[in-house]
């Protein structure tokens, strides 16, 4: 009961992609988004930016599949497509 109670309180930051614009999202939420996704995995659960409609993307978060989502890793990928782009 007091787990649940706990859960309730935590949020996951999420960070826009494009504006940079950061929202606490309550944990239970983006759980239950979680859960009821049926695609990639390794795609944490998606929210839109409310500041600009950019991709928003959990700065950590541990998935219900166990997957961990990290703001960091997600920077690095973008990072080096757009430099592959720059340089094709």
């Amino acid at each position: 009961m007091l787990s649940k109670y706990l859960q309730s309180k935590e949020a996951v930051n999420y960070v826009c992609l494009t504006c940079s614009e950061s929202e606490k999202i309550p944990l239970s939420v983006v759980r239950d988004f979680d859960r009821m996704d049926d695609g990639d995995p390794e795609v944490p659960p998606q929210f839109a930016c409310e500041a600009c409609g950019g991709a928003m993307y959990p700065e950590y978060y541990k998935g219900v599949h166990g997957y961990e989502y990290r703001i960091e890793d997600r920077l690095v990928k973008k990072e080096v497509a757009e430099n592959t782009r720059v340089e094709q």
